[in-house]
């Protein structure tokens, strides 16, 4: 099959919802390894899809939420040390909330079985967490969400009022000092603000790929933010800024 016939191939199929894996491609389409991952390199500068570990899922347009098992591969690497890192943040008798993030499902599957209690609008999080014993989890309902999996809506937001949550922790579609922090959706937002609004910390979980990144919804001012875990390639102009508004930055390694 012609290059760019490959090509033409290789959308066609992300389109129709499959994930482009490097190795399944290759005994697809009769060429190496080597010969896809350019093939995925070229549509990715031409702005077709998204490179994830292992292969590739397609560019949808700016405010369309990816689905969520497609999400978690995004830049899995700098996603699962930053969710390592918040997981280490939780102590014994915390309480803590996990938005319906790829990064937050990412902490909860490497948080310890302690004794803690977990608030969480996402499905998948409440399962993963729901086989560790000591890990009290309190699944927040509502209208259920089929591309993120997350409980929103009126009743959802309800449910929060009164609780009081220890650590906060978020993610995001965007991140900057000017927009401060942005998401694709007005639900997650409403019921993202909330939660922050009861908590004594509010922890953002961000790759450096998502600053400077907007979304058409401001979820919260950065300076409204007590920690930002992010990866090392976050430019250094945003941890000047941090240091000027007090906001402590860990770097992952």
């Amino acid at each position: 099959m012609a290059n760019i016939d490959r090509k033409k191939e290789i959308i066609l199929l992300l389109e129709n919802g499959e994930v482009a894996k490097v190795a399944q491609m290759s005994k697809r389409f009769g060429v190496t390894e080597e010969t896809i991952r350019r093939d995925l390199d070229a549509l990715e500068k031409e702005g077709h899809l998204i490179r994830t570990h292992g292969g590739a899922i397609l560019n949808r347009k700016e405010g369309t939420e990816l689905p969520l098992l497609q999400r978690e591969g995004i830049n899995l690497g700098e996603k699962r040390k930053i969710g390592f890192y918040g997981a280490s943040l939780v102590e014994e008798g915390d309480v803590i909330s996990l938005d319906a993030s790829t990064t937050c499902l990412l902490l909860a599957k490497q948080l310890l079985d302690i004794d803690i209690t977990v608030i969480t609008y996402s499905v998948p999080i409440a399962y993963e967490l729901a086989r560790k014993s000591r890990i009290r989890v309190f699944l927040i309902g509502g209208y259920v969400d089929r591309q993120s999996l997350a409980n929103t809506g009126a009743a959802a937001e309800k449910m929060i009022e009164g609780y009081h949550v220890d650590k906060c922790f978020i993610s995001c579609k965007g991140f900057d000092w000017k927009r401060g922090i942005s998401e694709p959706y007005e639900s997650q937002s409403q019921i993202k603000r909330k939660i922050m609004h009861i908590s004594e910390q509010i922890i953002l979980l961000a790759d450096s790929h998502k600053f400077q990144k907007k979304s058409l919804i401001r979820l919260a001012g950065l300076e409204e933010v007590d920690i930002v875990v992010t990866d090392s390639a976050i430019p250094h102009l945003f941890l000047e800024e941090a240091v000027n508004n007090n906001i402590e930055v860990i770097v992952t390694k």
